[in-house]
């Protein structure tokens, strides 16, 4: 018995041992990624690195997209998907090394991904819309607005750019409604002013 209760205090102390050099490794990677030393960020995550680690294949993701390194952060983030199938954040996160490689097209689609998980996701419905706006797809930049809309009804970005969608549409009357909210929010807004006056 004394045995058995040794044994298990010395794998309860290696677990331990293994945690605090995974706290202390996150601990050096993020002062390093303060001082911009990407590299020795990213080295002190692979020197803990567990395949099946999420929160390490996440951060890795991250650091790798710093260092410049877009197919390594795509595959890291890409990793802490595959471990968390419903990992919103990770998705959000591989839109940067995506984005950064220019493949709006994937970019649509792991938003489109994210509102099958969240269809009142924010930062999904806001970026879609910025997207469809710059392709002239007005009718669908409005829908992923009105969702926005619909949780922050006050929101400054959202109303201007629902405002630049409605005149781009026609609707000048709905136009004047979201671009005045807008102005509430930001009364000395030179951009919504000009806006305004130009309708």
């Amino acid at each position: 018995m004394k045995h058995i209760i040794l044994i298990l205090a010395v794998l309860g102390s290696l677990n331990v041992f293994s945690q605090n050099n995974t706290t202390i490794a996150f601990s050096e990677s993020y002062t390093n990624e303060t001082n911009q030393e990407y590299q020795k960020a990213i080295d002190a995550m692979l020197g803990v690195y567990v395949a099946d680690s999420y929160s390490i294949n996440f951060r890795l993701g991250w650091l790798y997209y710093l260092n410049g390194d877009l197919n390594k952060s795509k595959t890291y983030y890409q990793n802490a998907i595959n471990l968390n199938k419903n990992s919103i954040e990770a998705r959000l996160g591989l839109v940067y090394p995506v984005y950064a490689m220019q493949n709006t097209n994937e970019v649509i689609q792991i938003y489109n991904d994210i509102l099958v998980l969240d269809s009142r996701n924010t930062t999904a419905n806001y970026r879609l819309a910025s997207i469809y706006y710059a392709r002239k797809n007005w009718i669908e930049a409005e829908k992923h607005l009105l969702m926005v809309l619909e949780y922050y009804p006050f929101d400054y970005d959202t109303n201007l750019l629902l405002g630049y969608t409605y005149v781009k549409m026609g609707k000048l009357i709905e136009a004047k409604k979201v671009l005045n909210t807008a102005l509430e929010y930001n009364p000395s807004s030179n951009e919504v002013i000009s806006l305004l006056e130009s309708l």
